[in-house]
């Protein structure tokens, strides 16, 4: 069916993050291209024709143009109309991309093209900066939709071995969640959690700990006692992050869900302690320096 021509709004960021803050179960899909852009203009077709397919699921996709302000708005709707762009514009009114990048995410450079997924009903949130194939992007939406990625921190099981049998305790992964970085180390703490999974990464124990309905993790080079189950006492350790604490990334890095947005866990969720190797094979004795 041929697009029909638009009306074409021009919006600040604030009236983009607006558009998908809606406390509700829709799967809301911004992504933000331009007409000069080639990735854009070749995954924008997929997205069309996936979300049509998810409409009875409540998936709605909007497409903010990052054109000159020349492009706007006859050139805009006049590419949309041409390529069959059935779905909501608009063209986004800014100029400095250290305000209105961060509004969408923090990792975002302003590089096109860019999507953000957000269901607010199920706390899914997912950016991406790069061109999102067919495939990962109609898996994004299942995770959306059920809520299926929440929560769930995965290697590919090459990398991740479940410590027991039991396929309940497997780890469910995906790599853009969880990313160790080295075994260089400062000791961070965190007050008490449940523990839900306990995975081999490589050599390295990790122990996936829950509390308040986040999860944190507790890492080991040598072996620890703990399993799944198990209650953590407050101020146990739960995590390596550079020795650099000013300068480098934590070495582990994963995704947290705080209910309203998905974020990196960062040094400052935890409570900084000397550094110090975890050698001791009870975590019971770990007791905060």
């Amino acid at each position: 069916m041929a697009a029909k021509s638009q009306s074409i709004p021009k919006w600040k960021m604030r009236d983009v993050v607006k558009s998908y803050s809606g406390k509700n179960d829709t799967t809301y899909v911004v992504n933000f291209w331009a007409t000069f852009c080639k990735p854009c203009i070749e995954e924008i077709p997929d997205f069309l024709r996936i979300v049509e397919k998810y409409k009875s699921k409540k998936v709605k996709l909007l497409l903010v143009s990052l054109d000159l302000p020349a492009f706007y708005p006859a050139k805009i709707a006049s590419f949309a109309k041409k390529n069959n762009y059935n779905t909501h514009i608009a063209w986004l009114n800014e100029t400095d991309a250290d305000v209105f990048c961060p509004m969408i995410d923090a990792k975002w450079s302003g590089a096109i093209p860019a999507t953000i997924i957000v269901n607010n009903k199920t706390g899914y949130k997912k950016f991406t900066e790069d061109q999102i194939s067919a495939a990962d992007f109609e898996k994004y939406l299942n995770e959306a939709i059920s809520g299926s990625a929440m929560n769930k921190f995965i290697a590919p099981m090459n990398d991740a071995v479940a410590i027991y049998d039991n396929p309940e305790d497997t780890a469910h992964v995906k790599r853009e969640y969880v990313t160790f970085k080295s075994n260089d180390s400062s000791v961070y703490s965190i007050a008490g959690g449940r523990v839900s999974t306990v995975v081999k990464i490589d050599h390295m124990k990790v122990v996936i700990i829950e509390k308040d309905k986040l999860f944190y993790t507790y890492s080991n080079l040598g072996s620890t006692l703990i399993k799944k189950g198990d209650e953590v006492k407050p101020n146990q350790l739960i995590g390596y992050a550079a020795l650099d604490l000013d300068k480098l990334k934590p070495t582990v890095e994963l995704y947290i869900s705080t209910g309203e947005e998905y974020r990196v866990l960062t040094k400052d969720d935890f409570i900084a302690r000397k550094d110090k190797r975890l050698s001791d094979h009870s975590i019971d004795s770990n007791d905060p320096q």
